[in-house]
């Protein structure tokens, strides 16, 4: 799979009221910045720097993140749900990159 690619899990019928878990798996080396022992020469980074949990366009949690983080994060938030909509992760790494994942959760 391609850096940035992601899937993320909610339930698809939920009970108003009820806590849920948004899991999600993201696509990424998450590589810290490394010296060259031959060379000297540093290669820099690569890590996703933030995540932002939306319900329905409201952001609901924010995450900032660091090279210390594993490579491909499994990341598992608690949400409440009091309405039907759309759950969306945006996030980004150090170089630029953005991307979002979008899915649906009906509550009854």
């Amino acid at each position: 799979m391609a850096t940035g690619t992601s899937i993320v899990r909610v339930p698809k019928e939920v009970q108003k009221g009820q806590v849920i878990r948004v899991q999600m798996v993201i696509t990424h080396p998450m590589t810290p910045t490394r010296r060259d022992p031959q060379t000297g020469q540093e290669t820099p980074g690569h890590f996703l720097t933030k995540l932002q949990l939306f319900h329905n366009d409201q952001l609901v949690s924010e995450m900032n993140m660091a090279a210390g983080i594993s490579a491909n994060p499994f990341i598992a938030l608690p949400l409440k749900v009091e309405s039907s909509g759309v759950i969306k992760i945006a996030y980004e790494d150090n170089r630029g990159g953005k991307w979002e994942r979008a899915v649906e959760i009906i509550v009854k």
